[in-house]
């Protein structure tokens, strides 16, 4: 078996090494050879622990998955069966997705930030005033996510399949709705409420996302009063 030469500060958690694992072995990430990466993993957190590196919880947790699922792997399969190896696989696409949309609002912003258009005919106010909106809800999704990162540090005693099976999926359109609705409702609320109580990495970005359009087509106002609080509001007609 090839050694393992890896960084522990590129990973985020267990799905983000078993995706580098995965890529860096060419494997087809819908038919994983459990033993395989079952032992490639191990080999890499053997390899921090010669190195005196403190080995995260998550780190441990799924490495007891990975074997369990090579044993079930070892039995007799059922007819109509389920593959043991699908959660894993439904989890692995659901942290590359959200990967993916990352990077991809990381070079929208990097492109587009500080870009304007305007009709040829409107007349402008020279003096600049204007609140850097995509920079504010950054820097306040930055602060989220590590957040939501330090809670899942102290929780991995929970299961990780388990929660993955329970979670749902949530669209852009539907987190938009609710915050023009809550709105409606309120005249102005914090960027940091919209993530009370919510864990999901999907449900993060979705609801970002749906922040970023909502100011996009100028239904939302982001603001700053101090400067630890961001508040959103709707736009006056």
């Amino acid at each position: 078996m090839a050694e393992v030469n890896l960084k522990i500060e590129q990973y985020e958690g267990p799905l983000d090494l078993l995706l580098a694992l995965i890529s860096k072995h060419k494997i087809d990430i819908f038919d994983i050879p459990i033993a395989e990466i079952c032992d490639q993993y191990n080999a890499y957190l053997d390899s921090m622990q010669k190195l005196d590196m403190e080995v995260a919880g998550e780190f441990i947790v799924m490495a007891a998955e990975l074997m369990l699922i090579k044993s079930r792997m070892l039995l007799p399969m059922p007819e109509d069966g389920e593959d043991p190896r699908k959660v894993l696989v439904d989890a692995l696409l659901e942290h590359q997705r959200a990967k993916q949309t990352a990077e991809y609002l990381k070079k929208q912003a990097d492109t587009y930030f500080d870009r304007f258009t305007k009709p040829a005919e409107e007349q402008t106010d020279p003096t600049y005033h204007r609140e850097h909106a995509v920079s504010l809800l950054q820097e306040a999704f930055d602060r989220i996510t590590l957040r939501l990162e330090a809670e899942r540090a102290q929780k991995a005693e929970v299961k990780l399949f388990k929660t993955l099976q329970e979670e749902r999926f949530y669209t852009v359109e539907e987190k938009m709705d609710l915050l023009t609705e809550t709105l409606r409702r309120v005249p102005r609320i914090t960027f940091d409420s919209l993530f009370t109580d919510v864990h999901s990495r999907g449900e993060v970005v979705a609801i970002f996302l749906s922040v970023l359009e909502a100011v996009r087509f100028g239904f939302v106002d982001v603001f700053r009063e101090n400067e630890d609080t961001l508040w959103l509001s709707l736009v006056k007609e």
